[in-house]
């Protein structure tokens, strides 16, 4: 595979790569492209996770890049997440999230084992974690810490407990440790990887190369309509979130639960940029400008038709030629088909039981 395909597979469907000059430098270099991505082990996992993530990670495989998931049960537990209980975190850790990863990227054709899982827990036994930690803390500023505190969905408010503070440089620690040069997220997560491309050079390292992946939009209705201005808080407030499950997808939801969600959903008439609806077939159906959405209505209302890019849908849904109602109905199609693998794989006995465990608890 040559170095222009593999660009491509890395940065398509992102919203951005810190930088695109560093990533060809990279891939030019002959060194092998070692990836992440983290996470806090919390509730159940939802499209913005499972396809999103997963998605990304199905294209980084396609472009020889081995790929890690970090179970961050340590992070998990200065955020206070499953209640902070460690016993809870860890069995789910394993149990549900684990297997909710390796069901998520059935649903992109790619086998169990072709991913590296590493827990929190195991890498911190590595005293090189403690030195990096260290070396990250002693090159970032109190201020930009609490800058950062947004990463883990946290604002630097009096009285907040000290292990909030370590959160943002443990987690820019846990890059070095695992001498990662392509570091993965959502675009929450994008000040611990602008922190860790700034340190680096403390660390003996190359900065890291960053891609970040689009949030998904939850179904609700923006809390201001119409919108003016997007401001950051108005857009945090309108991202999938698993705290508001009638608002999200989770992977392993029925297909009946996926159509009624699905039709509940926020999609007004003519509106592409603020719509949830459009927002997933741009970047779930169209992957990377590339999918297939089928519309299925009687002739009267405009028959059958195939959307091949996000451009024309885009086009005939601002006309008022796409009915929100078909829009819905072809997208919730194409999710049930899609996540298929994944209810599949939560029929089986082992991830059946972790399922049960995150719906008991949560």
């Amino acid at each position: 595979m040559n170095a222009k395909t593999r660009i491509n597979l890395i940065s398509r469907n992102t919203e951005e790569v810190l930088t695109l000059e560093d990533l060809k430098k990279l891939i030019s270099s002959g060194i092998k492209l070692r990836h992440y991505i983290g996470f806090e082990i919390s509730g159940m996992i939802h499209l913005g996770t499972g396809l999103m993530s997963m998605g990304k990670i199905a294209d980084f495989l396609k472009a020889g890049v081995e790929c890690t998931i970090f179970l961050a049960d340590w992070h998990t537990y200065i955020n206070e997440k499953l209640d902070g209980q460690w016993k809870t975190i860890r069995k789910v850790a394993l149990a549900y999230f684990k297997e909710g990863m390796i069901a998520s990227l059935k649903c992109f054709n790619v086998k169990s084992g072709k991913v590296n899982f590493i827990l929190g827990s195991d890498l911190y036994k590595n005293p090189i974690q403690w030195r990096n930690l260290m070396n990250v803390s002693k090159h970032v500023t109190l201020s930009r810490v609490k800058r950062s505190l947004n990463i883990a969905g946290r604002e630097a408010k009096e009285g907040i407990d000290f292990a909030k503070l370590i959160y943002p440089p443990l987690q820019v620690a846990d890059i070095f440790t695992m001498k990662i040069n392509l570091a993965h997220a959502g675009m929450d997560q994008r000040k611990a990887h602008v922190i860790a491309r700034k340190v680096a050079k403390f660390l003996d390292s190359p900065p890291p190369v960053a891609v970040h992946h689009p949030l998904l939009y939850g179904l609700q209705k923006p809390p201001v309509w119409p919108i003016k201005k997007l401001t950051r808080k108005l857009k945090i407030s309108m991202k999938m979130t698993k705290s508001r499950p009638e608002t999200c997808i989770f992977i392993h939801d029925s297909p009946q639960k996926i159509r009624n969600k699905i039709k509940s959903a926020f999609c007004p008439p003519k509106e592409t940029e603020y719509n949830p609806i459009v927002n997933w077939a741009e970047h779930l159906v169209f992957w990377g400008g590339v999918g297939e959405l089928k519309i299925k209505r009687p002739a009267k209302f405009g028959g059958i038709k195939t959307y091949r890019n996000i451009n024309t849908l885009e086009h005939d849904y601002q006309l008022g030629q796409l009915h929100p109602l078909d829009l819905k109905n072809a997208v919730a199609d194409w999710l049930i088909a899609k996540l298929e693998p994944a209810r599949k794989h939560f029929q089986k006995e082992k991830p059946k039981r972790g399922l049960e465990l995150i719906e008991k608890i949560s």
